[in-house]
């Protein structure tokens, strides 16, 4: 059965409707894994327009996967179900808890799933586990990832892809957003070129495997386990070779999370135990451009869900974005930044009142 390919605006709705169209084919690869008269209980969607449900037969539980085929015009760069297969397996096999694959398809974008249960990190926290118990065992998940030798693995470069192109999204969609204005021509242009002048500023940074959406939303905590098996990650198909602060800076400045600056430090300094001073300013100096460049991105991003998809909860989260972009710029590395900033009319006050409707006419047609 082939797919017909959408011909309407992309929304959330329109593709759970495509997707929803696809039954046959779902039902036919559940009745192929013997799961078919199983109970679905719908769990829960993601940004990359993917979906899960849970299986049960009896006492046994299992996870439903179910995203956009790889070869779909519509699929989201990044989240490739053969990459999430692939990686997964790697991870596995070098002591990092990613579920286990039961079956797949991956022609058809269908896998069942080790179930990891309903506990992420996030829950554990507002249930009242000690915050530091579990930043300090996600810090320690990455400290292992940076000692693994991905090179097998061939994954993409961060400095080549979607991620760090993003950081354009400030002035492609917050900007227009915060103005009220049109973004003029050369913005984009002058903002990228203060990026790169601030990067080419530092010393090389340290490289390695990077899980590009590492925060507590994509880590399950599962307290019948030992070490670092106690945490579960997810969501780690769109890894790449990069920055190693950059996933730090995504755990502990996630805009989802106020994470207080003591514990921050902590775990800052738990990452970087052992470094000497000179590699420890030069981690410290590039977490910090990591990290703004970070937000950058998700601020604007926030935006264009809004806008273009109509996923106006991400709007929430706008508040803190805007708050480690102003406590990130009055970084001395980020000097060049912050003065860009304020030559553009961007202090970053405003963080609520933004209507899509009004935003929409203002958004450029070449806007990343």
């Amino acid at each position: 059965m082939k797919s017909a390919a959408l011909s309407v605006p992309l929304t959330p709705s329109t593709v759970r409707e495509w997707l929803d169209s696809r039954r046959p084919l779902r039902s036919s690869f559940l009745e192929g894994c013997g799961w078919r008269c199983a109970a679905v209980q719908p769990i829960g969607e993601d940004m990359a327009f993917r979906r899960y449900f849970r299986l049960a037969d009896g006492k046994k539980t299992v996870i439903l996967m179910e995203s956009v085929p790889d070869n779909e015009v519509i699929a989201t760069p990044g989240h490739r179900l053969r990459d999430y297969l692939r990686i997964g397996a790697w991870l596995r096999e070098r002591g990092v808890r990613t579920p286990a694959v039961y079956e797949a398809d991956a022609v058809n974008g269908y896998a069942l799933l080790e179930d990891f249960g309903d506990l992420s990190f996030t829950r554990a926290e507002a249930e009242g586990r000690d915050p530091s118990d579990l930043y300090t065992l996600a810090t320690d998940v990455l400290i292992h990832l940076r000692g693994l030798d991905a090179t097998a693995l061939a994954l993409p470069d961060y400095y080549a892809s979607h991620v760090h192109m993003a950081r354009r999204r400030l002035v492609d969609w917050y900007m227009p957003a915060y103005t009220g204005r049109a973004v003029e021509d050369g913005t984009v242009e002058s903002c990228l070129r203060t990026w790169d002048a601030i990067e080419k500023s530092l010393p090389p940074c340290p490289r390695g495997f990077l899980h590009v959406d590492f925060h507590l939303g994509n880590l399950m905590f599962l307290p019948g386990e030992e070490g670092l098996a106690r945490c579960g990650v997810l969501d780690f198909q769109g890894a790449m070779r990069g920055p190693l602060p950059y996933d730090l800076a995504n755990l502990l400045e996630n805009a989802r999370v106020d994470v207080p600056a003591a514990l921050r430090t902590a775990m800052f300094a738990r990452y970087c135990g052992g470094l000497n001073p000179d590699d420890g300013k030069i981690f410290a100096d590039w977490y910090r451009v990591l990290a703004t460049q970070f937000h950058c991105r998700v601020i604007g991003q926030f935006i264009r869900l809004a806008v273009r998809d109509g996923r106006t909860q991400y709007l929430q989260y706008i508040p803190q974005t805007a708050y480690y972009l102003r406590e990130g710029l009055r970084h001395p590395v980020l000097q060049p930044l912050a003065a860009w900033c304020a030559e553009n009319g961007l202090d970053f006050s405003k963080t609520d009142g933004f209507d899509p409707d009004a935003v929409r006419p203002l958004i450029r047609p070449d806007a990343f």
